[in-house]
């Protein structure tokens, strides 16, 4: 499984299985996890971030986030796009 397939999926169809979800779970938990040690992200195209309502320069992790929120909202009613997109401005991550 790739995170950026799976996402593409989702946008196409609107559908995933518990597996994939869980899959982006664990990537975008690992990612945050991590997010000291990371630099740069890629910028996912324009239409994916738009069908997700992102900003059309969001990343692949934003777009995660908005797929998680979308299928698996958390119970105490926190978005991860929001708490991702404050973990990017803390750390300074760039855009590519």
């Amino acid at each position: 499984m790739e995170l950026t397939e799976l996402i593409k999926d989702y946008v196409a169809t609107g559908l995933l299985s518990s597996i994939e979800l869980d899959f982006l779970e664990g990537e975008l938990w690992e990612t945050t996890q991590h997010i000291a040690e990371i630099n740069t992200v890629f910028k996912a195209p324009k239409k994916i971030c738009k069908k997700l309502d992102l900003d059309e320069k969001s990343c692949w992790q934003l777009c995660c986030a908005a797929v998680l929120d979308s299928s698996r909202p958390l119970k105490n009613g926190q978005k991860r796009v929001d708490n991702f997109k404050k973990l990017i401005k803390q750390n300074e991550i760039n855009f590519i």
